[in-house]
């Protein structure tokens, strides 16, 4: 597993931190980004603040920041969604999990999921599932997700609603 560097912190985003995390979306490729302060395109639209204030206020979702003292270096979701099966304990489900470019390798991403399981553990969660694109098998992702305790055990399904 990769050694976690102790400078970084994970805590819950705040209605502030929606320009650091539009940042560190903005590098969600693998490989470096060319032009990722430009992605921001000069700050939140009005549209990604509506969001923000919805993602916040909704409950059992909870997007983290991993920063250190220079800033915002990762962030992850998780959304807890209860259940009538498995002894009506709930499932989470971890998304999102993106560390900036010059963060990696660092452990950033470790001290997410290690933040997200802790929480999942205190929600009583049964399972916790994480999905991941297959171009990510040859970054380190899943690699990083397997030395967590993750198992590629099921086959994961999308469809994109297109308006």
């Amino acid at each position: 597993m990769v050694s976690v560097d102790r400078s970084y912190h994970v805590r819950p985003a705040s209605a502030a931190d929606l320009p650091a995390v539009l940042e560190i979306l903005a590098e969600s490729r693998a490989e470096r980004p060319r032009e990722a302060a430009r992605a921001m395109g000069g700050g939140p639209s009005d549209r990604q603040e509506a969001a923000w204030e919805r993602v916040l206020a909704t409950t059992d979702l909870i997007v983290y920041l991993a920063e250190t003292e220079t800033g915002a270096a990762g962030t992850a979701s998780m959304m807890l969604m209860p259940h009538v099966t498995y002894d009506c304990r709930p499932t989470a489900f971890i998304e999102a999990v993106i560390v900036k470019y010059a963060h990696r390798r660092r452990g950033v991403a470790t001290l997410l999921l290690q933040q997200a399981l802790k929480d999942a553990r205190a929600a009583s969660c049964r399972k916790v599932q994480l999905l991941s694109h297959k171009r990510h098998a040859s970054d380190g992702a899943h690699d990083l997700y397997r030395a967590m305790g993750f198992m590629p055990e099921a086959e994961g399904f999308r469809l994109y609603l297109v308006p």
